[in-house]
């Protein structure tokens, strides 16, 4: 018995564990969780690694070549002359390429870092909006609870005056379609939810199964500083627009190496040679020994990367065209969602207060008038259609000024990341202090 007592408090215990064991997670904590565990982020960022790496590869100095020679007259008259010599040769460059190489890179590496920046711009987003969309599916889905609870409600007394012959049965008929209805209806938004909540656990980096309650609900936010939203301050934060500036500037390094190429390494080392000789009918002679220096100067007269030149200033041209093409991108994004939040935030304020107290009020008037005789069937659904078209209209423009500010906000880079943008200019002059 005291066994059994045992296993029946452990299996208690259990479940109410796995009873607790759903988290919690509000808009905030979703987003630092997307931040951090995001697989796609976590890939992108080992690109910034990869950068970072082909830095210090670019900074290496060329290995040095041992060269060796020798030769033996041992196959033919094996009198014993022989030669040896032994060599260590340099390569190094008088062009500044290893420096160009370099600069190259470190504007590749924050190239890297604007385009994953972005990337988390665009994370941000998402869920901030998939949140949104929960929360409108969880608000319709109450809707549709309040409906069912009504109609339930409803037909339950009417099927009691149906046995006692005071309404049709066309009348009970009637609100069984209504019920059904809304209980599909139901049905169909579980299934939304289902959807927000998939595309949140990707985002979040978790597994299909991961469960969670989402804290919050679809509430009206004030219309948000509109001053932070000028263009000037937006081409500041915007990752992407940074990362245009740092193509432009990106092609310029690899001028600047393309032509530091066309003179190539100078070759400079030292020998030793050992050298044995026989004269026939002389006396033996002695060994020579030799210490020299070589120089070789490889002459561009041809080869002066002249096509590569081109390539790279074309690549200039076509990165500041993009830059001017994105600029106007945003100027565009920006204005939309502007012009969408006053929109909304306008609309949702000739939502007179109270109106849907007073309709949800007028459903049950008017079922009281059913019961009393004093109405009909379809002035009952009537009523029941105009409340929940106007909550449903509710809900809906409500989540689009969420979306709206949402995608203003990340329009404007206005979004929590990880990563510090460098600009241009600052790389430039970080590049002109390493010179």
């Amino acid at each position: 018995m005291k066994k059994l007592l045992i296993v029946v408090v452990v299996i208690i215990v259990s479940a109410s564990a796995s009873g607790f064991a759903q988290p919690l997670l509000t808009l905030d904590a979703a987003v630092n969780s997307a931040l951090t565990d995001n697989r796609e982020l976590a890939a992108a960022r080992m690109r910034v690694e990869e950068a970072k790496a082909r830095l210090v590869q670019a900074g290496l100095l060329p290995n040095p070549e041992l060269e060796v020679d020798g030769k033996f007259d041992s196959v033919f008259k094996n009198e014993g002359e022989h030669t040896f010599g032994a060599g260590l040769v340099q390569p190094f460059s008088v062009s500044g390429r290893i420096i160009a190489q370099k600069g190259v890179a470190r504007v590749d590496i924050e190239r890297t870092s604007a385009e994953v920046a972005n990337l988390e711009r665009r994370i941000v987003g998402e869920v901030r909006r998939a949140f949104t969309e929960l929360f409108r599916a969880e608000e319709h889905i109450k809707l549709q609870e309040f409906l069912i609870g009504l109609n339930e409600e409803l037909l339950t007394a009417m099927k009691a005056a149906l046995k006692r012959g005071q309404i049709s049965e066309k009348d009970v008929n009637t609100i069984q379609i209504a019920l059904q209805q809304a209980r599909q209806r139901q049905k169909v938004l579980e299934t939304q939810r289902r959807s927000r909540l998939l595309e949140l656990n990707k985002l979040l980096g978790q597994p299909a199964d991961f469960d969670f309650i989402a804290v919050g609900k679809l509430e009206l936010q004030a219309l948000p500083e509109l001053s932070a939203f000028v263009l000037a301050k937006t081409l500041d934060r915007r990752p992407d627009y940074v990362g245009a500036q740092l193509d432009v500037d990106l092609a310029r390094s690899e001028q600047r190496l393309t032509k530091a190429e066309r003179f190539e390494a100078w070759r400079i080392g030292v020998g030793y040679e050992h050298e044995q000789s026989v004269v026939d009918g002389a006396l033996s002679q002695g060994v020579d020994q030799f210490v020299g220096l070589k120089l070789s100067i490889p002459l561009p007269l041809f080869d002066r990367k002249q096509g590569r030149i081109l390539e790279t200033l074309a690549l200039e041209d076509r990165a500041q065209k993009t830059v001017e093409a994105l600029k106007l991108q945003i100027s565009q994004e920006l204005a939309d969602a502007l012009n969408r939040v006053k929109t909304l935030a306008s609309l949702l304020e000739s939502y007179e207060p109270g109106i849907l107290k007073r309709a949800e009020s007028n459903v049950k008037l008017v079922e009281d008038g059913y019961r009393q005789g004093l109405t009909s069937i379809v002035e009952v659904i009537q009523s029941r259609q105009q409340f929940a078209e106007l909550k449903s209209s509710y809900i809906d423009t409500l989540a689009e000024y969420q979306r709206a500010v949402i995608d203003l906000e990340i329009a404007a880079g206005i979004f929590p990341g990880t990563i510090k943008l460098k600009h241009a200019n600052e790389v430039n002059s970080h590049e002109k202090s390493n010179q």
